[in-house]
């Protein structure tokens, strides 16, 4: 056992004690105040960097959208072995009875044939399973086009490794920029 002194205390060295407690604890506080203050602005600090960096893949993404839609626009309106007529940038469609909404980042269209296109600055796995979900409610959305040929198109800037060949693998066609200009891969394409 430990040597513990027992004397008594004086009542004054009980006070100072007390005293000491009430300001160390004050102390506590003040340092627990200002702690909670620095996390609050670096909460703040992460919630700013998030926005600026979504920020910046929102406007990389409209980039993607707007080159796509304008070369397409603008060029060779034969995409698919199809000639195209219309080509609409960011078609949104909402059924309210059947609760669907969808949207297409861009449209083409002929008297017998749609086609789907998805833009994205940087093509991932993932995108090849959402391109292929959005068919259904296409389906739903554009009653008008159930007689047409349906081909889907994969568009980007740049493609993370192996989703060019897993698109193509899927029968849609892929659509990159390569350099100054648009090139399209549709050589193992599938109507749906």
């Amino acid at each position: 056992m430990e040597n513990v002194d027992k004397t008594p205390i004086a009542p004054d060295g009980v006070w100072i004690a007390l005293m000491e407690l009430i300001a160390s604890q004050k102390e506590t506080d003040k340092q627990m105040k200002q702690t909670d203050r620095q996390i609050k602005e670096l909460k703040d600090g992460i919630k700013e960097v998030n926005q600026m960096i979504g920020g910046m893949g929102n406007s990389n993404g409209m980039f993607a959208e707007e080159f796509f839609f304008n070369a397409i626009k603008y060029g060779d309106k034969k995409l698919f072995g199809e000639q195209f007529d219309d080509c609409i940038y960011s078609s949104k469609r909402y059924i309210k009875d059947k609760q669907t909404k969808g949207e297409q980042d861009v449209l083409l269209i002929n008297g017998d044939a749609v086609a789907l296109i998805e833009v994205k600055y940087k093509a991932r796995r993932e995108d090849i399973q959402k391109l292929l979900d959005r068919l259904p409610i296409f389906k739903t959305l554009y009653p008008q086009y159930q007689s047409h040929r349906l081909y889907l198109g994969l568009a980007a800037m740049s493609f993370e490794d192996h989703v060019e060949a897993d698109t193509i693998k899927e029968g849609i066609a892929i659509i990159k920029q390569v350099g100054d200009t648009v090139v399209v891969s549709d050589e193992h394409l599938k109507v749906f």
